[in-house]
């Protein structure tokens, strides 16, 4: 588990609300397909001040007030959105107790799959508690698995186990080529 991980639960489980209030709520349709990306959106980076123009609203707004339309449309959809909001707040500061008391006092309230992503996370609360207390990460590791899938998509097949496993070390400065 890392902080990116515990982040996609929950910004997947948002997403599934949000579809799921979309599919009831013909009329709004369109503009929760739109402007998903606002839900997902840090709160602290949020544009309160520039107008623009939205044709699905037929006026000018800023992103703040689409998001409030939007979040206002079901209660639910409301509380997982701040749910997710503390979560990502939590993990931005590294505070495990405030997550955990997070977690605990909006579970009664919020979507069906907010609620199997709490379970996961209560689940494995010790190593998320792990996961904020320690800077450690599986990001380089997951950078050269995308190294060697890539070599091995764009090779069409290496015959030989070797020159593919010196394909890779070559790419990651781990072997020089010999030169005659």
């Amino acid at each position: 588990l890392d902080k990116f991980h515990i982040l996609q639960l929950f910004s997947r489980a948002l997403n599934k609300t949000r579809i799921n209030v979309m599919n009831r709520d013909k009329k709004n349709y369109n503009k929760l397909k739109k402007y998903w990306k606002l839900l997902l959106k840090d709160q602290t980076k949020l544009d309160y001040k520039n107008y623009k123009y939205h044709r699905c609203f037929k006026k000018h707004m800023c992103e703040v007030e689409i998001l409030h339309y939007l979040i206002d449309l079901d209660s639910e959809l409301k509380a997982s959105y701040e749910l997710y909001q503390y979560v990502q707040h939590c993990i931005k500061i590294k505070d495990f107790e405030l997550l955990k008391k997070t977690l605990e006092n909006k579970q009664n309230i919020v979507s069906s799959y907010m609620k199997t992503a709490i379970k996961t996370i209560n689940k494995y609360i010790n190593y998320v508690e792990n996961t904020l207390k320690y800077d450690y990460n599986n990001g380089i590791l997951e950078g050269i698995n995308n190294k060697i899938k890539v070599i091995k998509r764009i090779s069409f097949g290496y015959r030989s186990f070797y020159h593919f496993r010196n394909r890779i070390f070559i790419t990651q400065n781990l072997a020089k080529i010999k030169t005659a």
